[in-house]
């Protein structure tokens, strides 16, 4: 039986990558949601190869974020002399867990304050209960350390995960097909169907974080002088192996499977998500590998993928208690007019997020005052 791997103090390259990677994922999604909120439909016409290109674009967002993440729980995890966990790590998690499951609700929260929610429809219920990246992101992160619990060492732990993602893309045509809103509540079963509006339920977006852990143990076992390249034959090695199995899941006969969404949880598709995904990665590596200072200097931004996320949603459609970008009709602008929204939505948005943290960390004092600030202004919104 192997030692224990033990998460060695976090290093520049290693860190580095993963928050570069970060950091384009949250920049496919702000454009991505920028153009989908401004850009008249009748504008994007699917026929032509820029629009198929973009939607292929888009369709990465998500898993190579989705990937990173996977590979992040690893770099952040210790493991004693024996593989085991500090029940301190185990509360860190759930409270991230907590965390980013809450934010996901409050983003959607359906009325201005809890008095209210007796007032809310049952479509509107629905809206609130459809299952979005933080929601999907909170729950893969519990499973994650439930199997952390299971095992002793890094590469049990990153088989079980390989095994548990693989089965859930493999199930996702299977478990997406059944009916669970007659099985299950409606909080629930928005975890398992996209059914109810559900962007990002467990079948097959889940798997896609669970994989990510096999990237994140490489870089754990790799020599300090050669992550990058590990990392980045790793990458490209399972991407080339994922294309693969989504050109064999294409020439699967469509009878032997139940009726679903082949472009939502279709092996093919999946398959296909994964790969480029992957693919992407190895090519972020090189990138890294070539120009270190660049990727240094940009990857503090994808630390801060929460607060853009967070903020970039706020400022395009607003919240329960604060209007959206109401000076430009939604779903009303060209292609070119869209495009142009780009950057001032990110403009708005980094600027944002690096003016918060600078306020925040201004001082420990500061910092607390800020904290205490928000749960106060919260909590009375929610309350009246």
């Amino acid at each position: 039986m192997p030692a224990p791997i033990q998460g060695p103090p976090a290093s520049a390259p290693r860190i580095h990558i993963l928050d570069f990677a970060r950091l384009l994922a949250i920049l496919l999604m702000l454009q991505g949601h920028t153009m989908e909120a401004f850009v008249a439909p009748s504008a994007m016409d699917w026929g032509t190869l820029h629009w198929r290109f973009w939607g292929e674009v888009r369709g990465l967002t998500a898993p190579l974020f989705l990937l990173v993440s996977g590979a992040a729980t690893v770099l952040a995890t210790r493991r004693d002399r024996e593989g085991r966990v500090s029940a301190r790590q185990y509360l860190r998690r759930i409270r991230t867990v907590l965390l980013v499951t809450a934010i996901g609700y409050l983003l959607v929260f359906p009325a201005a304050c809890f008095a209210d929610l007796r007032w809310v429809s049952e479509a509107g219920w629905r809206t609130f209960l459809q299952v979005n990246i933080l929601q999907l992101n909170g729950v893969m992160l519990l499973l994650l350390t439930g199997l952390l619990a299971l095992t002793r060492n890094a590469r049990t732990h990153a088989a079980w995960s390989l095994a548990v993602g693989l089965l859930i893309l493999l199930a996702a045509p299977v478990a997406t097909s059944l009916d669970w809103f007659s099985r299950l509540p409606e909080g629930l079963a928005a975890y398992l169907s996209f059914a109810h509006g559900s962007l990002f339920p467990l079948f097959p977006a889940g798997g896609f974080m669970l994989l990510g852990v096999g990237l994140g143990t490489v870089l754990l076992e790799a020599p300090e002088d050669q992550r990058l390249r590990w990392f980045r034959l790793a990458a490209l090695g399972a991407g080339l192996a994922a294309l693969a199995l989504s050109l064999a899941a294409a020439a699967v006969p469509g009878h032997l499977l139940p009726p679903h969404d082949a472009y939502k949880a279709g092996w093919a598709s999946s398959f296909h998500r994964l790969g480029f995904s992957l693919l992407v990665l190895g090519g972020l590596a090189t990138v890294a590998e070539a120009w270190p200072r660049l990727v240094q200097a940009l990857a503090p931004l994808g630390r801060k993928s929460l607060a853009v996320y967070v903020v970039h949603l706020a400022l395009i459609y607003g919240t329960p208690w604060t209007p959206g970008l109401t000076g430009q009709p939604l779903h009303a602008l060209s292609a070119l007019q869209g495009i142009g929204m780009i950057p001032a939505v990110a403009a708005a948005t980094f600027g944002l997020v690096l003016l918060w943290d600078r306020v925040r960390n201004h001082s420990e004092q500061v910092r607390t005052l800020a904290h205490l600030a928000t749960t106060f202004v919260l909590a009375y919104a929610l309350l009246f």
